[in-house]
């Protein structure tokens, strides 16, 4: 990956690290929970990607690692986003704007 894709993911994780975690800190709803620590992962991920000195664990990066944790956390941020729209389908349609 280079440098400037780097920063840019960087960046972007960054902006929904900040929103999400300022819309969890607002409303204090679980859910949001999941979202910030997708974000949180892949933020660190790419910092330490771009730090030239990434520690390894079992044999791999640990960037790596961090990048797994994040797929884990973001299926779990589909399925509960799935699972609120599916309730609310079920209630009628409501708040589904």
């Amino acid at each position: 990956m280079s440098d400037w894709l780097a920063w840019m993911l960087l960046v972007v994780f960054g902006v929904h690290l900040f929103a999400f975690g300022a819309l969890w800190f607002r409303r204090r709803q679980p859910y949001y929970i999941a979202l910030v620590v997708t974000f949180f992962l892949l933020s660190a991920s790419v910092a330490l990607t771009l730090w030239d000195a990434a520690p390894e664990v079992a044999d791999r990066p640990l960037a790596q690692w961090l990048r797994f944790g994040a797929w884990g956390a973001a299926a779990v941020s589909i399925s509960w986003t799935l699972l609120r729209a599916w309730k609310r389908l079920q209630a009628g349609g409501q708040n589904c704007s």
